[in-house]
């Protein structure tokens, strides 16, 4: 269950829907990675969403890469994931 974001935009995009706050070309992409965290129940949850540990001091955070078609990555949405719950949930956009 996603508990609290950092990102203002992936939560107005969370609870409000709108698919106007990013790009067209990833923003579904987005929606399903989040929709897929908020359904974890475990951490072997996340890895199968393609979640890998980012941080060797910080065991509990992850991260999802996104993609544009698959193929050529773009960003990544972050989360310390604990006790079955993602925290702190965050965008980080490739410029």
């Amino acid at each position: 269950m996603i508990v609290n974001f950092t990102s203002t935009r992936l939560e107005q995009l969370w609870v409000e829907g709108d698919v106007t706050l990013l790009p067209h070309i990833y923003v579904y992409e987005v929606v399903e990675i989040l929709t897929f965290l908020d359904a974890a129940e475990k951490v072997t949850d996340v890895e199968l969403l393609g979640g890998f540990k980012i941080d060797e001091y910080k065991p509990d955070h992850w991260a999802v890469t996104i993609t544009v078609n698959n193929v050529e990555p773009i960003g990544s949405i972050t989360c310390l994931y604990s006790n079955g719950n993602a925290h702190h949930v965050d965008l980080n956009e490739y410029s």
